[in-house]
């Protein structure tokens, strides 16, 4: 059902706290970061004043009050609030800074998403030589997690980006990596070691390897048994150790982290049904994590949650399968509102979780819907710097179309780490 945007034209007199506007002057024109926003105070109407603009549009549908009535017979009085413009210079100062920001934060996720694509080569790269070369491929694997687990343990607070990429549903790698990535980050928020941390990380890399001997009809073809094809796809953690055996240099840590990363605490796992304290004491966080990816992003799209209902359904209804101080390490990396999260903002904005510092994980960074900005110049929010807050997170369901297609959530479910 498309969103009731009907807009009535206003003086600035009749604006209050709680009317949802639109600016009609050009972006760079006025001291606001958005063109359009929910009035929450009254220095923002002094401000409209001090801009010298007469008029605004209302938009009724997205307003929490009325606009102030017309009096009959009264002259309007306009508060001569214009002639202190000290508001109105630092306001647009603050713009200026604000612009200069999101400049910066453009380009850091652009050198995240650099950075990723250049893994994920490195990644396509080793798994086209696992059958043929091995040793190499896994080897190449090793130089890759020490890079990075060099990388996320040099830095205080981790910065977690989603990444711009279109999955193939027959494309593990971006799995791969981001299975890799979110188990290092919860290796680091449990405090384990540099070794441990990097067993995590290459686990998370190389898990799904084995299925590379599973031939792909299993996945796609119909005609197949659900019977045969549970069976097939469950022989993937075995199949992944046989590539893994062909490597001396992979320690014992890494093999059993591979090979029980279908495993859960209750022992409804496979494939050998072990329970928690017959596993390795880290392959719960892999197993964690692929569940988590994996709800994210099914084979079938259609049934494919948010990351906030991924990690909601986690906490709630799968606790037994998991061990709780590392589920709630996971909980307490992602936040509230994790990558991807589309959100409702208390000025009546939509936007998208983009970014996560993990030291400040109720002020993420969001992209904003603005049908008025070109979605690849649409304002980066960092809401630890604003008065902007999140009032919840929306299921996409309850978002229309054309600011779904905009925000994008379908298409941004990798992560990497800054």
């Amino acid at each position: 059902m498309k969103e009731n945007t009907a807009s009535i034209k206003l003086s600035i007199d009749r604006l209050q706290v709680g009317v949802y506007i639109k600016i009609p002057v050009r972006w760079n024109a006025h001291p606001f970061m958005f063109n359009q926003f929910k009035i929450t105070s009254d220095s923002q109407i002094t401000l409209l004043r001090q801009a010298k603009i007469q008029h605004v549009y209302a938009i009724p549908s997205k307003s929490s009050a009325n606009p102030l009535p017309v009096v009959e017979g009264e002259q309007q009085v306009v508060v001569d609030a214009v002639q202190d413009t000290t508001l109105l210079k630092n306001k647009l100062g603050d713009k200026e800074q604000q612009i200069l920001a999101m400049q910066q934060h453009r380009r850091a996720i652009k050198e995240c998403e650099k950075a990723y694509q250049n893994a994920l080569g490195r990644v396509r790269s080793l798994t086209s030589k696992i059958q043929s070369r091995p040793l190499l491929a896994i080897e190449e694997a090793q130089v890759v997690m020490a890079t990075m687990t060099k990388a996320i343990l040099a830095k205080d607070d981790l910065i977690l980006h989603l990444v711009g990429d279109d999955r193939d549903d027959m494309d593990s790698h971006q799995h791969a990596i981001s299975v890799c990535m979110l188990s290092m980050m919860i290796g680091k928020k449990l405090g384990l070691s540099s070794q441990e941390i990097s067993n995590l990380g290459t686990a998370g890399l190389l898990h799904d390897i084995g299925k590379l001997k599973i031939p792909s009809q299993f996945y796609t073809n119909k005609d197949v048994s659900s019977a045969k094809r549970k069976f097939v796809i469950e022989k993937h953690p075995e199949y992944s150790i046989e590539f893994i055996n062909n490597v001396p240099s992979v320690n014992a840590d890494v093999k059993r982290l591979i090979v029980e990363h279908h495993e859960f605490a209750d022992g409804s796992g496979y494939p050998k049904g072990l329970k928690e304290d017959k596993l390795h004491p880290h392959s719960l966080i892999v197993s964690m994590v692929n569940m988590y990816e994996k709800l994210c992003y099914p084979y079938n799209e259609k049934k494919a949650r948010t990351p906030s209902q991924s990690l909601s359904y986690l906490f709630s209804s799968q606790k037994a399968l998991f061990n709780s101080r590392q589920l709630s390490a996971f909980v307490k990396s992602l936040g509230i509102y994790p990558p991807g999260t589309l959100v409702a903002l208390n000025n009546g904005q939509t936007g998208i979780v983009i970014t996560v510092n993990t030291a400040k994980l109720l002020a993420p960074s969001v992209m904003v819907f603005d049908e008025k900005v070109p979605r690849d110049e649409a304002a980066i929010i960092d809401l630890a710097s604003e008065s902007v807050t999140i009032e919840s997170a929306l299921s996409p369901r309850s978002v229309d179309k054309h600011i779904k297609d905009y925000l994008n959530p379908r298409s941004q479910l990798s992560f990497f780490i800054e």
